[in-house]
């Protein structure tokens, strides 16, 4: 698995190695979300955890300036900080931007980032999936339902092209 998401994958490309799920279509919806987010929150601070290769993060309007701090396991573009999630604690900030990462990981991994999370930021950022027996489309990628732990979200948007699929805010 670690291999593959060093080379990318075939979805997405060419405009991203980071799958459909960084095309502009995809994140249309949350290009147009995060600004109000931001504002209304008053987000000084926010933490990527799982930047990619930020093929869409330019195509955002942002109504307000605040401090972007870009990480990922694996950084594919200069500027991004390598981190492992699970392990290693972000700079505080006052959100976590964590969009189609917790999904990759098993349920311990994700209960040890969330708790790394808590300690680093007031708000959470995530992919969030809704609806009742949810099918899995592999063992590589879970349509994870935050609510199991965090509860329910302060305010979501749908993400990508599946209705059962949001981004989401969590107070921590």
């Amino acid at each position: 698995m670690h291999e593959r998401m060093a080379n990318g994958w075939r979805m997405g490309k060419p405009f991203t190695a980071c799958g459909n799920g960084s095309t502009l279509d995809s994140t249309a919806n949350i290009r147009r979300w995060l600004p109000d987010v931001v504002a209304r929150y008053e987000i000084a601070t926010l933490n990527d955890a799982g930047a990619g290769d930020l093929a869409w993060w330019p195509h955002i309007t942002w109504r307000t300036q605040f401090i972007y701090n870009p990480y990922d396991l694996i950084p594919r573009v200069d500027g991004v900080k390598q981190i492992d999630i699970t392990t290693q604690q972000m700079a505080p900030a006052d959100a976590i931007l964590c969009r189609m990462v917790l999904n990759h990981l098993d349920h311990e991994r994700i209960s040890m980032a969330l708790a790394l999370f808590a300690v680093t930021a007031d708000y959470l950022i995530a992919t969030q999936f809704n609806g009742e027996n949810l099918p899995q489309r592999s063992t590589q990628f879970m349509r994870l339902d935050l609510r199991d732990w965090l509860g329910a979200p302060l305010e979501s948007v749908q993400d990508g092209a599946e209705a059962c699929c949001s981004l989401a805010l969590w107070e921590l």
